[in-house]
């Protein structure tokens, strides 16, 4: 991670799922934390690791060569790495999402969309132009701050949503 907080809030989110959080101090290198995470999730045989980077703007340079460092460095330790790559993008950003999409697609790769921020004002019809630009699924959709406030991405909901 990236975000000032970030790591506080993963840390209670991953208390509350009973989840093992693997993470060091705020100045660490982010590809260092990764490999150290794998090579951990590897020796103890877990079925899934998350690797979040949350707080990489596209527009920071050097946030995305060090997100680029991140990809090189799961890489070498599993070819097929990352096995899925899931773009979470805030519903407020409007058409600067399009932006976001290109430039992570082009550094990570980017298999699937995770829409944040539907439950304000944001009616994100931008949506339907983005998937149809990027051919990305959208997975899910974020309505609010608790854990059932997440929820798999229906078109039709979505749809029926937007137009009333």
């Amino acid at each position: 991670t990236f975000r000032a907080g970030a790591v506080d809030q993963l840390r209670i989110w991953a208390e509350k799922s009973n989840t093992k959080i693997l993470y060091h101090d705020n100045n660490a290198d982010a590809a260092a934390v990764v490999f150290a995470a794998l090579e951990e999730a590897k020796r103890e045989k877990y079925d899934v690791l998350l690797i979040d980077t949350a707080g990489r703007l596209h527009n920071k340079e050097y946030l995305m060569a060090e997100l680029h460092k991140i990809v090189r460095v799961v890489k070498k330790l599993d070819e097929s790495a990352p096995h899925k790559s899931l773009l979470v993008l805030d519903a407020t950003s409007g058409q600067n999402v399009f932006h976001q999409v290109k430039n992570f697609k082009e550094i990570a790769g980017v298999d699937g969309l995770i829409i944040t921020k539907l439950d304000g004002t944001a009616r994100a019809g931008f949506l339907v132009s983005l998937v149809e630009q990027f051919h990305l699924p959208i997975y899910y959709i974020g309505v609010g701050e608790r854990v059932d406030d997440l929820g798999t991405f229906s078109a039709k909901g979505f749809a029926d949503a937007i137009l009333g």
